[in-house]
């Protein structure tokens, strides 16, 4: 079982501690952590929080999805119909968008309009959550639904020793 570790950080506008942040309001986030953990955008989705405050880690999902009838942004020939989406199938392997976070996701059962999902990075989201779908069509990933959050498989997170 894949185990993650919690970051301690702070959060800062230049040198003034901030004692919270807005939406649409930019904030530079200092971190308590090797530099090199933070190079090539490697912390791009992740949540940000208040200890004790933050939402659940999921290393599984179970999802009620909406498939779209026809692909977007892919070229038919002329006269040619749009490619339809086709069902989810056992063992596919999908992008999933939750928030600013993506990451792939690979389908263990399907029955009707829920999938049961094994993701490839946790994320760290609640029930009830919106997600996008995307498949691979032609070597790009292309939208092909989207869904909601029902339940998944928590991680366990080891506390974090106060700094």
């Amino acid at each position: 079982m894949q185990t993650q570790t919690p970051m301690r950080t702070y959060a800062r506008a230049q040198t003034n501690a901030l004692q919270y942040a807005v939406p649409g309001g930019l904030i530079g986030v200092g971190l308590t952590v090797d530099p090199t953990l933070t190079r090539a955008d490697r912390l791009v989705g992740q949540v940000l929080g208040e200890v004790g405050k933050l939402p659940e880690v999921f290393s599984e999902l179970e999802i009620n999805f909406f498939l779209l009838r026809r692909l977007l942004g892919v070229r038919s020939k002329e006269g040619e119909k749009q490619s339809k989406v086709t069902k989810l199938s056992k063992g596919e392997v999908l992008m999933l968008n939750i928030g600013s976070m993506c990451t792939g996701a690979r389908v263990l059962a399907v029955k009707h309009d829920l999938a049961k999902l094994q993701l490839t990075t946790p994320v760290c989201t609640k029930e009830g959550e919106k997600v996008a779908l995307s498949r691979r069509v032609e070597k790009h990933w292309r939208l092909i639904g989207w869904g909601q959050i029902q339940k998944g498989l928590k991680m366990d997170m080891p506390p974090r020793p106060v700094d």
